[in-house]
């Protein structure tokens, strides 16, 4: 299930405040890029080389496209996917989107409503699968995420899918899909949530703890530092959209860092090298278990 299938308001946030940051405007040149072939941009290079040796058919790249309820002739969704192909020789079509960014690593081919409609819009009543192709992945297992096949039968269901999302109310519907929302800082229900929990930061008199009043204290730190989060969500949502904190001379703002290589562990230690690793010297934490009984 995806946010919009239960909250409402996520497509009209999405349409409204479309997500605006350097890591966005770098994906929005490098699709353009993609689109015109130009292979001096390393990532379109690696895009074009891909289409170039796993699809088949018809190439088109960034044309707009309908999902029209034939019912009704009303026109549930518009967009523009990244790039449609086939039918391959098995007559199935293909539905890429091209994803820049680590956020792109949670998602599920087999549940993107965006590209299964889009699908459900250029198949004509033929089979479709859906493509993530992971611009920024290391992994040549996981730079190609391939959905199933959609096979006709199940148009309808899917569908139907996509007309209950279109119809439903616009009206939040706060939930555990909340926390992976980047609309979330636009939301109504999300701000007043973020002005509910600051209420929780009060100057205290004293602070006397006792095995009576601990546990209460620790939901209130819990839910100070969740304030917190939501508060500098909303400010740097205040920053992206042009606005300014300025504070003691120094000016808040969102910059781009090179990305870290990761290193593996485990196959440092089956090469046999474990002389390289280093390890950090002890330190305190703190931790919950559970009270045993007695």
């Amino acid at each position: 299930m995806q946010r919009a299938d239960v909250c409402g308001l996520v497509p009209v946030l999405a349409a409204q405040f479309p997500e605006t940051s350097d890591a966005a405007d770098r994906g929005t040149a490098i699709h353009a890029a993609i689109a015109r072939d130009d292979r001096t941009v390393p990532e379109a290079r690696t895009a074009r080389e891909w289409v170039e040796s796993n699809l088949v058919g018809e190439l088109r790249f960034e044309r707009k496209v309908e999902l029209v309820d034939l019912d009704t002739m009303e026109t549930l969704t518009e967009g523009t996917p990244d790039l449609v192909a086939g039918p391959d020789t098995d007559g199935v079509m293909v539905v890429v989107d091209w994803k820049t960014g680590r956020s792109a690593a949670d998602l599920d081919p087999d549940n993107t409503l965006q590209l299964i409609a889009y699908g459900l819009a250029v198949c004509d009543g033929r089979p479709f699968r859906c493509v993530l192709v992971l611009l920024d992945s290391k992994d040549s297992e996981s730079f190609a995420r391939w959905s199933r096949i959609f096979e006709p039968a199940e148009h309808p269901e899917l569908l139907e899918r996509i007309r209950s999302i279109v119809r439903k109310d616009p009206v939040a519907h706060p939930g555990d899909w909340c926390g992976s929302c980047y609309q979330r800082v636009y939301c109504p229900a999300w701000k007043a949530r973020t002005e509910v929990a600051l209420t929780v930061i009060k100057p205290t008199v004293a602070l006397t703890v006792s095995d009576e009043n601990a546990p209460e204290l620790s939901q209130r730190i819990k839910a100070v530092r969740e304030a917190a989060d939501m508060a500098e969500e909303q400010l740097r949502a205040h920053v992206r959209a042009g606005g300014r904190c300025v504070v003691d001379g120094k000016e808040l703002y969102e910059a781009t860092c090179e990305g870290r290589e990761s290193v593996d562990v485990k196959a440092i230690k089956t090469a046999g090298l474990t002389q390289f690793l280093k390890v950090g010297a002890p330190y305190q934490t703190w931790r919950w278990r559970k009270v045993k009984a007695g």
